[in-house]
């Protein structure tokens, strides 16, 4: 005959009190495995962040620096097209306006007149 409302013997209540405090310790050990697992992971998307932007700094100054070039094509396009100019069928001011501009190119490539 099994009594149900007996009370549980001191042997069953420290059997019973050391499966507990094993199921919590291996609780404790997967809660803290976890929150290793989280704080690896938030580490990984940080350095990843970091390296996207280092890449997009790079990438930035790679494209500032080809703008920088392309303009500097097309100044040197320009004064090349002024550099050619036949000034002598053009009006008085137009042709000292360009003379000037020479002058100006000239002395900034370093001749000096």
């Amino acid at each position: 005959m099994i009594y149900q409302d007996r009370p549980i013997g001191q042997k069953a209540a420290k059997e019973r009190l050391k499966r507990r405090q094993r199921k919590d310790k291996d609780e404790d050990v997967a809660v803290t495995t976890l929150l290793q697992q989280f704080r690896d992971t938030l580490v990984e998307i940080e350095d990843q962040k970091k390296q996207d932007r280092k890449v997009m700094l790079e990438q930035q100054a790679m494209m500032i620096q080809q703008s920088q070039e392309k303009q500097e094509l097309d100044m040197i396009e320009k004064e090349e097209q002024i550099m050619k100019m036949d000034i002598s069928n053009l009006d008085p001011i137009s042709a000292a306006y360009f003379q000037n501009r020479k002058l100006e190119i000239m002395q900034k490539r370093g001749f000096n007149y």
